[in-house]
């Protein structure tokens, strides 16, 4: 049996980043990952002299804890920020044409994508505030400010975060930034505005966001080890002790679990917050990569991608534009773009075979763009449990994994299924549960 102080299960960026911070505060650890790789979500490759991320696409600039991990691994000089005519743009269908999301109080009450009565509406909410409680994005949007609100704005916008169901997620855990507002100045208009611009400040690296993760491992190889996935957790007095698929045995002050709810369901020795782990729903998405000439496109939309509808009757839930965000991830005479397919609306689409699929979604991309050349590479990657939902049961596993903690307060467990699914939320809980451990 080896004896280390704190055990980290995962090597997504979340086990990753609890690793660095460990690191600097020279604690002794070990980090165990059950694949051969590390990264979790992030997954970029080069293909044909183009930068592809089959996960996200950029990360958040919007903590300390993110700008810390970036400056300790000097990758601070290879941080590439979006053009701004590009990353101030995202549009969404409207009578079958791009439009773009208002991201100001002047352009709400501009766009064509609000009927003039939920106009109406947000005027009387700043002159005349109300209370809400907890539900749904779809109940809380459509009864505050009517279903075109919802349809036109809100769907499309967490689409391209969680491709969920509003009918089943959570106002107060997907709209954080808006809840904490409008607990604070009962307006809600301003927090709504705040949440879409903040997914704005956005990031990537020269070679892709996986250049993160290299030097993570490269800082940490001693401290890791792969292929090897936890079987059982228990405590011994006031330790815990880890046994892994290799047989091996660890003796451990703490613990910090980062891997899916799915996975720390079958290992945790509580029955009650394991029965809510179980809960919570991942989506399937299918993501494509497509790469045109330039010469071939005439509709050159100018701006971070296009959300989609359910009424718009497309066969993807959005497209990235990935050469007008970053240039120089592929050949200035290309245009590259990432298309995400499936979520919790589209999981029939899914059953098409790859190829079938694709070439489906080529036509339809050709027709928003007016390409009249043919498709001169592609690539695809399936993520069979993509997103997890931030459904209404959020609110029972935040108290369950709080209640746990109190009772186990040296067993930590973060992740993207509460309290954030990007990277830099990832990243933030991870400094956040060190220094609970350690200060």
């Amino acid at each position: 049996m080896k004896k280390v102080d704190t055990l980290i299960i995962g090597g997504g960026i979340s086990g990753l980043s609890a690793a660095h911070f460990l690191n600097k505060r020279k604690i002794d650890f070990l980090l165990l990952e059950s694949s051969n790789t590390l990264g979790g979500v992030i997954r970029t490759q080069t293909h044909k002299h183009f930068v592809l991320e089959n996960g996200p696409n950029t990360v958040l600039n919007n903590n300390s804890s993110i700008q810390k991990l970036v400056n300790d691994c000097e990758l601070k000089d290879k941080m590439i920020f979006p053009e701004i005519s590009s990353n101030s743009k995202r549009y969404v269908f409207h009578n079958n044409n791009p439009v773009a999301v208002p991201l100001n109080i002047k352009e709400f009450f501009k766009t064509p994508l609000i009927p003039l009565s939920s106009k109406f509406k947000l005027l009387c909410e700043l002159i005349s505030p109300f209370q809400f409680q907890n539900t749904t994005v779809y109940n809380f949007f459509t009864m505050k400010f009517g279903k075109k609100f919802h349809d036109n704005l809100i769907e499309p916008f967490l689409t391209g975060i969680y491709a969920g169901n509003t009918k089943k997620m959570s106002i107060k855990h997907c709209f954080r930034n808006l809840w904490l507002f409008k607990k604070k100045y009962k307006i809600i208009l301003i927090g709504l505005i705040i949440s879409m611009k903040k997914r704005s400040l956005s990031f990537t690296f020269r070679n892709g966001l996986h250049e993160l993760i290299k030097i993570l491992e490269k800082n940490l190889k001693d401290k890791i080890e792969l292929n090897s996935s936890v079987e059982l957790i228990k405590k011994n007095g006031n330790k815990y002790e880890i046994v892994t698929n290799t047989r091996k045995t660890f003796l451990c002050k703490n613990v910090i679990s980062t891997i899916p709810s799915f996975s720390l369901s079958k290992i945790i020795f509580d029955d009650n917050l394991s029965s809510i782990l179980k809960k919570i729903d991942y989506n399937p998405i299918d993501v494509f990569h497509f790469v045109f000439k330039k010469d071939d496109i005439k509709n050159n939309l100018n701006g971070f991608g296009i959300l989609c509808k359910p009424s718009d009757k497309k066969n993807y839930l959005g497209i990235i534009f990935n050469s007008k965000i970053f240039p120089h991830i592929c050949s200035p005479d290309y245009d590259l773009f990432t298309v995400l397919v499936g979520g919790e609306k589209q999981k029939d689409i899914l059953k098409i075979s790859k190829e079938g699929l694709k070439k489906i979604i080529v036509n339809e991309i050709k027709d928003l763009i007016k390409c009249s050349g043919d498709l001169v590479s592609s690539n695809y990657f399936r993520w069979e449990k993509a997103i997890p939902q931030y459904n209404l049961i959020q609110e029972e596993l935040g108290k369950s994994i709080s209640n746990f903690q109190k009772k186990y307060n040296n067993f930590k467990i973060i992740g993207n299924y509460f309290s954030g699914v990007s990277v830099s939320d990832c990243i933030q809980k991870s400094e956040l549960v060190v220094d609970e451990l350690y200060d």
